[in-house]
């Protein structure tokens, strides 16, 4: 539900490190001995070195560019997460709902069942449209269906208590915090 793929962030924040360590350790190179010391036996550095004005000009307008790049890709990811899970207007009147009521609901319908260990809710604007996802952490061996019944209901009650239907996408979990959870059992 974000704008971008976790993998290609990932790819862009290595690249950019790798960009920003060799830029390091060359700057640090030109100016401090202990560096060139270091880096004396692997690479031979010129021990002075004539670049034209102009070219350093065209050095830092690329780094610049590659600056602006970055930090417009890291304020555009991620997108879409908001707080708001409802809002309707009419006329010059706005009623809008926060996320902590659909947590609270949630919550609350799916407080009684057995099987499940926690929830999450979290609200997203896909398409212009406020959708809601809701997470839910199963019992190590827990019966899934027990929980998605009883998430639709939470869900009818969500839907009635807004007035209105929100797109849901229900996500089913079964992490270390279900199979370090307590089982209760009867003897």
């Amino acid at each position: 539900m974000t704008k971008s793929n976790r993998t290609m962030n990932r790819i862009i924040l290595f690249v950019l490190g790798l960009v920003a360590v060799v830029a390091g350790l060359t700057i640090g190179a030109g100016v401090l001995p202990a560096v060139q010391d270091a880096i004396k036996p692997v690479v031979d550095l010129p021990t002075r070195l004539d670049v034209p004005a102009s070219s350093l000009w065209i050095v830092a307008a690329a780094c610049l560019v590659v600056i602006v790049l970055a930090l417009l890709w890291a304020f555009t990811r991620g997108g879409g997460g908001t707080s708001v899970a409802v809002r309707e207007r009419s006329g010059d009147d706005a009623v809008t709902v926060n996320v902590a009521l659909v947590r609270d609901v949630v919550e609350h319908e799916l407080a009684g069942v057995r099987d499940v260990v926690g929830s999450r809710v979290d609200t997203y604007l896909v398409r212009r449209e406020r959708a809601a996802r809701i997470r839910v952490a199963v019992r190590r061996g827990g019966d899934a269906v027990t929980v998605l019944d009883a998430v639709d209901r939470a869900v009818s009650v969500l839907d009635r208590t807004l007035g209105r239907q929100v797109p849901v996408l229900v996500h089913l979990t079964g992490g270390t915090r279900s199979a370090l959870a307590k089982s209760t059992r009867v003897h």
